[in-house]
């Protein structure tokens, strides 16, 4: 488990009394890709997707329930993919 005040104090480690002027926001950046990517993993969404199909296949679930479960899992697909898009840049900008 990543502990944060270790990240932040990371710098001061090192003896210096001043912080990288990137450093924090590079930090919080990497920290913020993490927490979207854990809130909306891509394989888990398409997984149940998948799995509220099959449930409406087999009559376990009804139209009504099917479509508005339907609607909230490619809502969320959207998003994951967004956030997706968006590490892709922050990983970037941390090899730069």
């Amino acid at each position: 488990m990543l502990v944060i005040d270790d990240v932040i104090l990371l710098p001061f480690s090192f003896g210096d009394d001043q912080i990288m002027p990137n450093y924090l926001a590079l930090v919080f950046k990497v920290l913020h890709k993490l927490t979207l990517e854990e809130m909306y993993p891509l394989d888990k969404i398409q997984n149940a997707i998948k799995e509220n199909r099959m449930l409406y296949e087999f009559n376990e679930n009804t139209k009504e329930n099917y479509e508005k479960e339907n609607k909230r899992l490619i809502k969320q697909l959207k998003m994951a993919k967004k956030v997706k898009e968006l590490s892709f840049g922050v990983k970037m900008t941390t090899l730069n």
